[in-house]
């Protein structure tokens, strides 16, 4: 009688059931270097209570999550996504942010202090009330954000997109913009005073009650100058072939 032969075990890594992933909430309590984790849509707050060692996430997602008062103070975020995501009153002073994207994000009431962010997608951002002292903004997209009523001195602005931005009342005052795009952004009230404007273009923009004084302009793209226009850059200095546009608007030759 032949025997039956012996049931063969399979002990292959591709036999295995497949591990479950681990819970993102449960990633983020217990880990301080996080990659490639998707928190799309999650309340991080408890995870992100005070107190919390800085974190580094690399290629994770944050869309419309939920970071309300969150600690992330000088955590890194590298090619990063938070679309939508809620950063009211979070705590991200001495933060960086490098690549990826957070538009329409809101930072309403965060503290942004020394916040550092490099290329950065921030369009439609809100950040009433943030405070932004020392913060640098340098080559972001910042379409249509909202800086009105942030709190702190000393923004730094660099090779930044501000279209139809509103930045009324926004502080400048003594800095040097290069390449910044102001174009038919608001900057009503705003500060310019003893700035320097390089490679900036202010084309349409809203130029009322905004303070000029000391602000030297000439390299920026002023745009199409008219009489109404030269009114508003009251105290500012422009260029020849500037004042040379003006006067041609009121039929003036300029000689010599």
């Amino acid at each position: 009688m032949t025997e039956a032969p012996l049931p063969f075990h399979h002990h292959g890594h591709d036999t295995d059931p497949a591990a479950p992933p681990e819970d993102p909430l449960t990633l983020l309590a217990t880990q301080t270097e996080l990659t490639g984790v998707d928190f799309t849509g999650l309340d991080l707050r408890a995870a992100l209570r005070r107190n919390q060692h800085p974190r580094t996430f690399t290629r994770c997602t944050f869309t419309d999550a939920n970071l309300r008062g969150a600690h992330l103070a000088e955590s890194v975020f590298t090619e990063c996504t938070a679309t939508a995501a809620d950063f009211t009153g979070a705590v991200l002073d001495q933060a960086r942010w490098q690549g990826g994207s957070a538009a329409r994000a809101n930072f309403t009431d965060a503290d942004c202090g020394d916040l550092a962010c490099d290329g950065v997608d921030l369009a439609n951002t809100k950040w009433s009330g943030a405070l932004l002292a020392d913060a640098t903004f340098t080559g972001c997209r910042m379409i249509g954000a909202r800086l009105t009523g942030h709190r702190g001195l000393g923004l730094q602005l660099a090779r930044c997109n501000l279209a139809v931005a509103n930045l009324n009342g926004l502080s400048l005052r003594s800095t040097h913009l290069v390449g910044i795009r102001f174009t038919e952004a608001d900057l009503g009230g705003a500060d310019f005073r003893d700035t320097t404007l390089e490679d900036c273009r202010l084309a349409d923009a809203n130029l009322r009650a905004t303070n000029f004084t000391g602000a030297d302009l000439r390299g920026a793209d002023l745009g199409e100058l008219t009489l109404a226009t030269a009114a508003q850059l009251r105290g500012a200095a422009i260029s020849q072939s500037q004042a040379a546009q003006i006067c041609a608007t009121l039929g003036l030759n300029v000689i010599g």
